[in-house]
């Protein structure tokens, strides 16, 4: 379906001006480690802007996909922040009330979790996106599946169960409240 202003909307976006001066060349799609995972490249996904498709480009995993690792935007010939651009789409999904996609609850997981801590701790991130997965029996049928991996990080020190909040948890809620009210945080 098209949406005469959905380009204007992601043009209006912080980094969304950006999508504007890419001129289809393609180095980041074939950059770009997560491309396979991927059902649109970045290349692609800039072309739907424009052509207004916002319901494919909203429910892409492209946004999602992106590690942000910035091969992409270090090989762009334009010099555009291709995972600024993600990151934008993103909370350009949040807000749109579309279904909340599998790839976004984790995102909200992560965001839980450093709100209540002030620090992401693995177990923490990964039992609330469970949960909201696939409730207590996802919970309790990733645990089993994982339970090597689990055990193994246990063993080294790598995985810490319960993470202690930080100090100063209201001053970071406060700066992240603030980032909110001003589009820079989901």
């Amino acid at each position: 379906m098209y949406d005469s202003g959905f380009a204007r909307e992601v043009y209006a976006l912080e980094g969304g001006a950006q999508v504007r001066r890419c001129m289809q060349c393609g180095v980041c799609s074939v950059s770009c480690p997560s491309r396979l995972e991927m059902d649109y490249t970045p290349r692609r996904l800039f072309s739907l802007i424009r052509a207004g498709r916002k319901e494919e480009v909203l429910s892409a995993s492209t946004i999602w996909v992106c590690t942000s690792c910035c091969t992409c935007g270090v090989r762009c010939p334009r010099g555009i922040d291709i995972p600024g651009v993600m990151h934008e789409l993103q909370f350009c999904y949040l807000r749109s009330g579309f279904k909340v996609h599998y790839r976004a609850s984790f995102q909200q997981a992560f965001w839980q979790e450093l709100r209540e801590r002030g620090r992401v701790g693995e177990a923490g991130v990964m039992l609330r996106y469970w949960l909201r997965e696939g409730g207590l029996a996802g919970v309790f049928l990733k645990s089993l599946k994982m339970k090597g991996t689990g055990l193994g990080l246990l063993r080294r020190g790598r995985l810490h169960l319960f993470p202690r909040k930080i100090e100063g948890l209201k001053g970071l809620n406060k700066i992240m409240d603030k980032a909110l009210a001003q589009g820079g945080i989901g």
